[in-house]
């Protein structure tokens, strides 16, 4: 024990002052300050910025000098940085928080200065970079004009005062909250007026109803009503027209009846989305004549043309293998037997689950029963006939892992209950993927809305997938959290009856022996029997694919001269680059773009607190760099022609969560768009802005952005239940969970058209013995 202190040199000895003074400096210590190692360090520097309105900055003095500071007050980081822009070139290429990179505060004469260390900036003369960060201090948004303030200042670069603050284009605006507004910094609805006029200008009046009914469901619009009289001309044009021709009357003119056929159609589209009806957002409640008795979704799953279906099924069922002949007699009796219960249609990629699932749906249609297509993903749900997502067509909860006894959010009197009491059979495709509460949740509702305590309240199901492919995700979860989340710790699984598909239908229809052999290596990394090197665990890659050895290599094999057929959509659509993490594929996504002919555009999203009194905490400067997963960029860079993918169901069948497009036409509001897969491909749609509140953060924020992403390169995820002709395989980062490298290799169904990039041609495999 040491202790050290100053005395006066009188003798008052305190014993217990020295206990409390007291330090054990042990030898670890005594050896580090020996050697002048540093005790505390603070790294980056962080540099406080201030913000205030127009001579609204504090001041301080002494009774000697406080004439002086009233007549000249200090200048502050603020006030100083603007008299930098308007004297320094490089100063006005800059925000506000960026200058201390570049710039030290020299506190005695109260001015920036270049700095004279660090970095030299390329091609900027007398420039040096540090790693010293800004940080503005923040602002409570009832402090509205210094709030909107300091939301400029991290949106407009190289301001030289107050006023060129608040001035966009050529205008000076009277308040920081107009400037704002003027730059799209801020949600109100002149931006969904924005977005209806670009729209009406570039499209028929049908695609404009469908995205009002997209804006109506999902952007929370304060004032509909008033959105619907500026534009309900523009949303009834093509019904005013059909009605002239009808009546041989070209003159006719816009009338009360011809605007509520426009609202019955919207309606039917909200339905169809959301359950609710016109009346719930304020606008006029359409008039409906009587043979409109049935709900809008109980007529789109019953209005099934039969003698198109009749001919499918003729032409197709012949087609039937054995396996899959066996797996369609046995479903199809369950179904019209009405003896009901859960099959398991084991189906590994190639041995057509698709093909039949379709075929079963048809058959049922056929006699003029509702069947039900939904898949886990978006993508899946794309290549059935009707499909759409699971948690649209059931209305599942979002947080499913923490919700103690969960069920679907449909009452027993609505129109959707009236389908699920009617339907004759329900496929889930890609069942795998979800989490076993999903499957939990519509046992519980359909024994409740059909009066039915057999499982699944006595209908067919057919569950398809693969559980050789990836399992739930569980943020930050286990082995052993994934494996609770699996579909086979449901009580549930105990009475499926498990069919099987093995025939690999490329070979059979195409004669590729190849293929046969590619699909056994694939069984077999599925299977986890590829044997693993016994030093670091890792497989050999040569037998699966084509090695590749750098990043330009694999773009170049995946999307060769892509700038001369990226036009082509059925060229764009068959290939895409995979890999396990999505910082790696928004790296890859950002060099393919750049390969596109043609500018940029830019879209920031508007983030803000769901509390207005967390903006504080949480400024719009921090929101915008966090990256959720399954919600867009704050910054989306976006070219004419490039692909994108869909991160929300927007308007089911057509745009669900994974459908990928391709960009038509790029407008400040709204972005015009070509579907590239599945049955609505060569359809032309709008995507709005929509509001996205993210379920993963402690606090709540809302962000208002386009629901997109590029999709040059997708997360393997992401990718499960998509057939592609070229892959390209990122495995710089090996797989980190069970199934990963079996989805990503199983996108393609030739062993020449999948490109692997991996150390040495090498990487782990994870396989969960327990969930095959």
């Amino acid at each position: 024990m040491a202790v050290f202190e100053l005395t006066s040199g009188e003798n008052d000895l305190n014993e217990i002052h020295q206990y409390q003074m007291g330090r054990y400096i042990s030898s670890n210590e005594a050896v580090w300050r020996i050697l002048n190692f540093p005790i505390h360090e603070r790294h980056p520097t962080v540099i406080h910025l201030s913000v205030h309105l127009e001579n609204g900055q504090r001041v301080y003095f002494t009774t000697e000098n406080a004439a002086q500071r009233v007549q000249a007050p200090q200048e502050t980081t603020l006030t100083s940085f603007f008299r930098l822009c308007t004297e320094d070139e490089f100063a006005r290429t800059l925000l506000y928080n960026q200058v201390p990179k570049y710039y030290t505060w020299n506190n005695g004469n109260k001015t920036w200065q270049r700095r004279k260390q660090g970095q030299v900036v390329p091609e900027q003369e007398g420039i040096r970079s540090s790693d010293a960060l800004g940080r503005v201090y923040t602002v409570h948004p009832t402090n509205s004009e210094c709030f909107h303030l300091r939301l400029l200042l991290h949106e407009v670069r190289g301001p030289t005062s107050f006023t060129d603050l608040r001035t966009f284009d050529g205008r000076v605006c009277e308040t920081y909250k107009q400037a704002c507004q003027l730059r799209g910094l801020l949600e109100d609805d002149e931006h969904w007026n924005k977005a209806l006029e670009e729209a009406a200008a570039s499209r028929s009046p049908k695609i404009l109803r469908n995205l009002f009914a997209v804006m109506l469901q999902t952007c929370s619009m304060s004032s509909p009503e008033q959105l619907w009289m500026h534009h309900k001309e523009n949303l009834s044009e093509d019904i005013l027209h059909k009605a002239g021709i009808q009546q041989q009357n070209m003159e006719l003119d816009y009338c009360d009846v011809i605007f509520n056929r426009a609202l019955i159609d919207i309606e039917d589209k909200i339905i169809l989305l959301g359950g609710s009806d016109l009346k719930s957002f304020g606008l006029p409640q359409p008039n409906r004549n009587q043979d409109s008795v049935l709900p809008s979704e109980e007529r789109t799953e019953r209005n099934y043309d039969t003698d198109v279906l009749t001919a499918y099924i003729e032409e197709n069922e012949p087609k039937l293998v054995p396996d899959q002949k066996e797996a369609f007699d046995t479903i199809t009796k369950a179904v019209f037997d009405r003896s009901g219960g859960i099959f398991f249609l084991d189906a590994p990629g190639g041995t057509g689950k698709t093909f039949l699932i379709n075929l079963l749906l048809a058959k049922v249609r056929q006699r003029k029963e509702i069947a039900l297509a939904v898949a886990s993903s978006g993508i899946a749900a794309t290549l059935l006939t009707g499909g759409r997502t699971a948690h649209s067509a059931f209305r599942l909860p979002l947080n499913l892992a923490n919700t103690e006894t969960p069920t679907c959010n449909i009452s027993r009197n609505s129109g959707k209950a009236k389908i699920l009491k009617d339907c004759k059979l329900i496929v889930w495709d890609e069942c795998t993927m979800s989490h076993k509460a999903a499957f939990e949740a519509l046992d519980v509702t359909l024994k409740d809305i059909r009066r039915n305590n057999n499982i699944m309240g006595g209908v067919t199901m057919v569950l398809a997938g693969d559980f050789r492919q990836t399992l739930p995700v569980i943020p930050r979860g286990t082995r052993a959290d994934e494996m609770q989340a699996c579909l086979k710790s449901s009580y549930l699984w105990n009475g499926i009856q498990r069919l099987g598909l093995t025939t690999n239908m490329r070979v059979h229809l195409n004669g590729e022996p190849s293929a046969q052999q590619f699909a056994d290596n694939l069984l077999q990394l599925g299977n986890g029997a590829m044997t693993p090197d016994n030093q670091d665990g890792c497989i050999e890659m040569q037998r699966i694919g084509r090695i590749v050895k750098t990043q330009q290599e694999l773009k170049e094999a995946v999307f060769s001269n892509v700038s001369q057929h990226f036009f082509d959509h059925s060229w764009l659509c068959q290939r895409a680059i995979l890999a396990p993490r999505n910082e790696d594929v928004s790296i890859m996504n950002k060099q393919l773009l750049l390969e596109l002919p043609g500018s940029v555009q830019v879209y920031k999203s508007i983030d803000t607190t769901c509390d207005t009194n967390e903006a504080v905490n949480y400024p719009a400067d921090f929101l915008n760099t966090l990256e959720p997963s399954g919600v867009p960029s704050h910054t989306l860079e976006l070219k004419i022609g490039a692909p994108i993918m869909l991160l929300r169901n927007l308007h089911p069948p057509s745009l669900c969560n994974g459908t990928r497009l391709c960009i038509k036409k790029l407008m400040p509001n709204i972005i015009e768009a070509t579907i590239m897969t599945g049955q609505f491909a060569g359809e032309d749609v709008f995507i709005p802005r929509i509001p996205i509140i993210p379920s993963d953060f402690p606090f709540q924020f809302k962000r208002l952005q386009f629901p997109v992403r590029l999709s040059f390169a997708m997360s393997i995820n992401k990718a499960q239940g998509q057939s592609l002709k070229v892959v390209g395989l990122d495995l710089l980062k090996p797989c980190f969970s069970h199934g990963q490298l079996y989805v990503g290799c199983s996108r393609v169904g030739n062993v020449d058209n999948l490109y692997i990039l991996a150390p040495d041609g090498r990487t782990t495999n994870i396989v969960y013995p327990e969930a095959l």
